[in-house]
């Protein structure tokens, strides 16, 4: 049996019913239907693959809209009017709807209503400022959506669409 430490992989579900993926050694193909596994909270699954038996990790993903992975530095503030940063936070994913962050500095609970400001990495170096609410704390891992959503942001649109 093969005990190769774990290996992560990840599916893209969105509206589908059923999904497809592949053993990370091996690449034997599976697919499975995620209807029994869309209102699990974690959507990590645990797989053995049938044919080299190497033992993985499936993450689902449910998000309706593409997530980017970004290492940006930003800034956190308590409202748009506010000139002093409440602290400096690392945003590690941007999507139309929210951003994934990690910070240290100080406790953030879901629900708390904030301003975020950051600069993106593309070629005009674009600022983006939008006030976000916490839904997410997971220790320093914190997820946000953004709450001015005023239509279809077309500079993160550029910016996270392939």
């Amino acid at each position: 049996m093969n005990e190769s430490k774990a290996s992560d992989v990840e599916v893209f579900v969105h509206k589908k019913i059923v999904v497809s993926f592949r053993c990370p050694l091996c690449n034997l193909e599976k697919s499975v239907n995620v209807e029994k596994i869309k209102d699990v909270s974690h959507w990590k699954v645990n797989a053995t693959c049938r044919r080299c038996a190497h033992k993985f990790k499936v993450s689902f993903n449910f998000r309706k809209y593409y997530r980017k992975e970004t290492s940006l530095h930003g800034l956190l503030y308590a409202s748009y009017e506010t000139l002093d940063p409440l602290g400096d936070v690392h945003i590690t994913d941007v999507s139309l709807t929210g951003i994934g962050f990690e910070s240290e500095r100080w406790p953030l609970r879901e629900g708390d209503v904030l301003v975020v400001r950051f600069l993106l990495d593309d070629e005009g170096q674009s600022p983006v400022e939008k006030e976000i609410e916490i839904t997410s704390v997971r220790g320093v891992r914190i997820g946000a959506v953004f709450l001015d959503t005023k239509g279809f942001d077309a500079v993160l649109g550029k910016y996270i669409l392939p």
